[in-house]
């Protein structure tokens, strides 16, 4: 995964997803570990209002097609663009 921080400038954060589990009546937690340019580890809450947005998301056609084509290319190697999130 990569992130933004607005404190690190245009400069991307990587990580993967270490943990999701849920805490208390509504809410997941998401920890992420970070280990380019820095190591943090983040969380991230999601209540159940944000559930459904994200399955809204998900299943919007280009979302769907791109989630599908991973799940089938998992095997691959596939290159990532050095600045993905230039466009945003």
């Amino acid at each position: 995964m990569r992130f933004r921080s607005s404190g690190l400038g245009k400069q991307e954060l990587k990580g993967n997803i270490a943990d999701l589990s849920p805490v208390g009546g509504d809410l997941l937690v998401m920890r992420i570990d970070t280990y380019e340019p820095v190591q943090w580890h983040l969380r991230a809450g999601i209540q159940f209002s944000d559930i459904s947005t994200i399955l809204k998301a998900m299943l919007k056609p280009s979302v769907l097609s791109l989630v599908i084509r991973a799940i089938f290319k998992l095997q691959e190697n596939p290159q990532e663009p050095e600045d993905i999130m230039g466009e945003f």
